[in-house]
Formats: structure tokens, sequence, C-alpha cells
């Protein structure tokens, strides 16, 4: 079994990295495991080093290894992504903002979409050295600061900002994903077909789909530390305006009812889910 799925560190993130990093986690087992487990939209980005064995991703069915142990994770959307473990579990690494892989990348965020990119195929700079730091080090958490280090470096050569994306990003944080594209794009001053079409294509999925998942992992950051039985009203709290309402779309994003994926065999991935504290 996995002993700790996802845990955020205790991590000092350098001033000029905290506009593309969130948080820093790391998932383990203390031992061989064999396991399959799914992976479910919460509106955040990983970068994610892998440190004892490689998983298979299963992605529609396509069984596809990792050709890396730095890989950069997209968003999820309307697909069957799972996650294969015959081994040790043991990974490490940062949740990003959503609008980081292209700002760092200088890569559309379709471009990572429901798929692991390794790192040294979408870092602008040469990845070599890192890879050989990563390779010495004796304790996973040595690693953060060899990454972060060279994360400082692809900062320095970032894509400009887009301002009005990053409010928008604020303003669907701070209303839990309920805010319409209309009414977004009328606070933001442009026109509501740019809207749609620049965020597609920096976050890699539509302002309407992100503003669920955001509304949705706003339960489950709630529920993470509250009792399940609470559920439906934590629900409530976040918008839904009734239990059909929630279900219906727990079931489109998570594949189950909330009931069941509470009590299933994958309830410890809700450690993952969540606002990542935002």
């Amino acid at each position: 079994m996995i002993d700790s799925f996802v845990k955020k560190l205790d991590y000092n993130i350098p001033q000029e990295l905290q506009p593309y990093i969130v948080a820093v986690i790391q998932g383990e087992s203390k031992s061989v495991i064999t396991t399959t487990y799914p992976v479910h939209p919460n509106g955040f980005p990983l970068l994610i080093n892998i440190y004892r064995d490689i998983p298979l991703l299963h992605i529609n069915n396509q069984i596809i290894k990792p050709d890396s142990r730095l890989n950069v994770a997209g968003q999820v959307y309307n697909t069957d992504i799972q996650i294969k473990i015959d081994g040790e579990f043991g990974q490490i690494g940062f949740i990003l903002y959503p609008s980081a892989p292209y700002y760092l990348f200088h890569k559309n965020g379709d471009y990572f979409l429901n798929q692991w990119r390794s790192f040294n195929k979408v870092s602008p700079n040469n990845t070599q050295n890192l890879y050989k730091n990563l390779t010495k080090c004796k304790l996973p958490i040595n690693r953060v600061s060899f990454m972060l280090e060279f994360l400082k470096d692809l900062s320095a050569n970032s894509l400009p900002k887009i301002e009005w994306l990053e409010e928008a990003l604020i303003h669907i944080y701070q209303l839990n994903g309920i805010i319409a594209q209309e009414t977004l794009a009328e606070k933001l001053g442009i026109s509501l077909r740019h809207f749609r079409r620049k965020f597609k294509e920096v976050i890699g999925v539509s302002p309407k789909y992100f503003c669920k998942v955001i509304q949705l992992n706003t339960v489950f950051e709630m529920l993470n530390s509250s009792d399940t039985e609470k559920l439906h009203h934590l629900a409530l709290d976040c918008g839904y305006y009734d239990q059909a309402h929630f279900i219906n779309d727990f079931k489109k994003l998570i594949g189950d009812s909330p009931r069941s994926f509470l009590t299933g065999e994958h309830s410890y991935v809700r450690t993952y889910l969540g606002r990542s504290g935002i």
C-alpha cells in the first residue's frame, strides 16, 4: 500500500519562482507494491521526479512507459488515465500554477493535455547537468534544490505574462469557480471569443471546464479537513444548488458517485485533489 500518496513539504520556494510553483510535494511507499490508481482533474499541472520504480501510464487503454524520470504532467480532460505501480513508489516535485508550463516551456497547454512530457524534451535549456545532479542525490528532498535552481534559469527567459489571464485565474479561485465566462470577459475588458481562445491556448482546457474543476476541487479541499458525512453540506457551501447537480458534476469529472469514491479502494487519491492551498 502507498504510505503517503501526496503530502506537501514545508519548503521555502524562492520569490522569483512563486508565480510558477504552488507547492513542493512527495509521495512514496515503504515497500514494494502492486497497484493501479486513477488520475482525476484538479486544475494544476505537475513537475514530477521519479526516484524509485518507473510506473506505467494507462491513457485511454494505451499503455505508456515514461522514458524519463523527470516529467511534466498537464491538465486532465475527458480522458481515462490510470497509473500502475509494480515496485516501489517514490516521487517528488512541484504543483505548478496552470499557466506555468506555457511561460516556462514556451508551449501551449494542449501540448501537455492528458500527457506526461519528458522534461528534457520540453525544457528550452539543456538538462544534462540537472539529470546528473538528480542521480547523485542520496535523499529525495535533496533533489528539490537542483530542480529549483534549474527553474530559476528557465524563469529568466519565460514568456511575458498575460496579465488579464492571471487576473482571470485569481477571480476563478476567489469565487471557487462559480463565475460565468461572459462575466469574466466583461470584468477583464476583452471579447468573450478572445478570452475563450487564449485561455484554452495557454491552460489547455476551456475556461468553463476549468471553472467546474476548481468548483469540485474546492469541495475536496474542504473535505480533506472535514467529515465525509458533511459532504452534501460542503457541496452546497461550494455553490452546488442541489445534491443532484453536485453528483452529476462529480460523476462527470471523477467517474463515480461521491459515496462510492469515498468508500472505494482508491479513496486515498483524494489527498491529491483539492485546491492545493489556493
